[in-house]
């Protein structure tokens, strides 16, 4: 498939709305609220617990979204903060393990599909809870580890819930604003994780 021929629906739909949610959301104060606040991981961690969202959540997103005229949507999977919207062999620090020990990511995708509404999925690269990602080179492992996770991830998401229109990046910039387009691309190994993005979903579009 071409580059245009993947865009053709994106070009045409002109409107999608994207929905942020998680342990954020309880705390009605933005995303960046852990790292604004100065919040220490194990006090945040501890929303993990309480996040139990309305069964009919997804159903209703998608559905306030398609009456507003929108034609995709896309889903935090997980934010900066690091707790995933999904059930994921490589954390325990998930919706599916906590609180209402549910999949929401599966739930959102449903609930799109049901509402004739292209799927988008919003994952970030970057986790305030790896030291390595701040300073890759006093923490090489957490660096490693980190990149590991994330590839690790991004697989899941590209395998478990059917077709995936659209895969939005976030948080790829490095902590000191390092211009090098080359170093960015090594650091995450980009070029390796959009290959296998592309071979298991063909038509996506990445951001």
């Amino acid at each position: 498939m071409t580059y245009q021929e993947r865009l053709k629906w994106f070009h045409e739909a002109r409107f999608g709305i994207y929905i942020h949610f998680g342990l954020y959301s309880l705390l009605g104060r933005g995303e960046w609220t852990m790292y604004s606040e100065r919040i220490a991981p194990k006090d945040y961690e501890g929303l993990a617990d309480r996040f139990n969202p309305s069964p009919d959540a997804a159903m209703e997103w998608c559905t306030l979204a398609k009456q507003a005229g929108a034609k995709y949507v896309v889903l935090t999977t997980r934010h900066h903060e690091g707790f995933c919207l999904f059930d994921s062999k490589y954390s325990d620090y998930t919706s599916a393990k906590h609180g209402c020990k549910r999949d929401i990511v599966r739930e959102y995708v449903e609930a799109a599909r049901k509402c004739g509404l292209k799927v988008g999925l919003y994952y970030s690269l970057l986790d305030w809870r790896f030291p390595g990602y701040f300073e890759p080179e006093k923490y090489p492992e957490s660096k490693a580890q980190l990149v590991d996770y994330i590839h690790n991830q991004v697989r899941e998401l590209m395998t478990d819930y059917g077709q995936i229109d659209l895969l939005e990046y976030d948080g790829g910039w490095m902590p000191d604003l390092n211009p090098d387009k080359e170093y960015r691309i090594n650091f995450w190994r980009a070029r390796e994780l959009n290959a296998m993005v592309r071979e298991l979903q063909p038509g996506i579009i990445i951001n």
